[in-house]
């Protein structure tokens, strides 16, 4: 199932899943087609296999990034700006791969995994308790729901400009990625009462 699921990935890189084959997926995985077959009735039942893959190593990447800052050591604004470069990273590295699991995502809530808006909410519990560490300087009567909006409110942004660019609502405001990081910036800070 690793096989198919790298090989289905490493197409991703190149062309869309709606574009990508069976037969190029066995070909690039090195394996009989029947062998795919035995696995998965359709390409698309490949796809909460990928889904799972990357929800896997998604807690782990984040754990690992959180980890290699020294959070302690800056100022509300750098801590802002820092939570902002973490998410736009994340979309940026695979945006080919995490383009077509949120389609799959949309389109199918079904075939998620189990519990994964609780597994989501503790990932993204680390950089929650990174921006509350300057619970002093919000403004929101709930320091821990506005620090998960912004939260949200980053992801939402930084998901459709850097994977959906060519969608209208994305090109009616452009900008390039370096604009993106200082508008969310930003945005973050001003929303959770710091001053730019």
């Amino acid at each position: 199932m690793d096989r198919f699921a790298s090989a289905a990935e490493s197409l991703l890189r190149e062309r869309t899943f709606a574009s990508i084959t069976v037969q190029d997926i066995v070909r690039r995985a090195g394996r009989p087609i029947g062998s795919f077959y035995a696995r998965f009735p359709s390409k698309e039942a490949l796809m909460p296999h990928l889904y799972q893959r990357y929800n896997d190593g998604l807690e782990p990447l984040i754990a690992a990034r959180v980890a290699a800052v020294a959070w302690d050591k800056l100022s509300f604004p750098a801590t802002c700006a820092g939570i902002v470069d973490l998410f736009l990273s994340i979309y940026a590295e695979r945006r080919w791969l995490l383009r077509e699991l949120i389609l799959f995502a949309r389109q199918h809530p079904e075939a998620l995994p189990d519990g994964l808006v609780e597994q989501r909410q503790a990932t993204f519990g680390r950089a929650v308790q990174v921006l509350l560490r300057h619970r002093d300087r919000f403004t929101h009567d709930d320091p821990e729901y506005a620090a998960r909006f912004a939260l949200y409110m980053l992801s939402a942004v930084a998901r459709d400009k850097l994977l959906f660019p060519e969608a209208p609502h994305s090109r009616a405001t452009p900008m390039t990625e370096q604009g993106l990081r200082d508008e969310l910036v930003r945005s973050l800070t001003s929303y959770l009462g710091g001053t730019v």
